[in-house]
């Protein structure tokens, strides 16, 4: 993908710090969208909270000035196909953690069951509470063990999981397939101590998933549930974005466990 000299020159304006780059304040429109694309090609995100492009597999110690010089010098996006792919755009993330819950965290014991690169575990972490990751892909899982944002990550496929009542929250993106959201979400949901609470981010139509697994989620709605439907007045900042730039249409779901039930056997 080769960049305009408008592009370029953004670039070069553009203020790096850590995993984070900012545009020019004064960026023309021209200039905003080729670097929008180049970034996001290359595997960033935008963030409202840190107003700028997050290359979340950075974070927190990584140089995101490296990759832009690259960018510059190359004079087209860089292909990080091994370390690029962000499991959870930032604005996900930002939107996740302020979905049914308080803003200070501190004393909660949350889980994030499939955390790719960790950004939903980072966005926890500014939030004071304590959480437990797991990721199956180890590459990733060593992402966050090193930025020490989580008190343990297991690398295993988390629906392979013994499940136990530990959790005061679980914030979750489940893989986008509707079949393995829902056993996700099912999976996660049997980890909630009584009272407490799942948020997930998934596609639309995930209340119309087949099959008994898709019965008990309905069941799960009906009783304690909540579904809402994301639109562009949700976001501050223009609308979800995905990885690669392109719009998403999405829900959260949001699932309270009952305090009359104590045991997994109940669910």
């Amino acid at each position: 993908m080769p960049i305009s000299k408008a592009t370029l020159a953004e670039l070069e304006r553009a203020a790096c710090d850590g995993p984070v780059v900012r545009l020019h304040e004064d960026a023309t429109d021209t200039g905003w969208e080729g670097v929008h694309k180049v970034l996001t090609r290359s595997g960033a995100t935008w963030s409202r909270r840190h107003h700028g492009y997050m290359l979340a597999d950075l974070f927190p110690f990584g140089q995101a000035a490296d990759l832009v010089r690259l960018i510059i010098d190359r004079r087209h996006a860089v292909n990080r196909s091994d370390r690029g792919m962000v499991s959870c755009p930032q604005s996900i993330a930002e939107t996740l953690w302020s979905y049914n819950l308080p803003s200070d965290l501190k004393g909660w014991h949350i889980l994030e069951p499939s955390a790719g690169h960790g950004v939903l575990a980072a966005e926890g972490a500014a939030r004071g509470c304590t959480i437990d990751c797991y990721e199956f892909d180890a590459h990733r899982a060593a992402d966050i063990t090193r930025a020490g944002i989580a008190s343990n990550v297991s690398t295993t496929d988390f629906l392979t999981v013994t499940a136990q009542l530990t959790y005061d929250a679980v914030v979750m993106y489940p893989p986008h397939r509707r079949d393995l959201a829902v056993q996700h979400i099912l999976h996660a949901y049997r980890f909630l101590r009584p009272g407490g609470v799942l948020t997930a981010l998934v596609s639309l139509g995930i209340q119309n998933a087949a099959g008994p697994h898709g019965e008990r989620l309905r069941q799960l709605l009906d009783r304690s549930g909540h579904l809402h439907v994301l639109d562009e007045a949700d976001f501050d900042d223009g609308p979800l974005l995905s990885p690669t730039g392109l719009r998403l249409s999405a829900q959260l779901v949001s699932l309270h466990a009952d305090e009359e039930e104590p045991g997994t056997s109940q669910r």
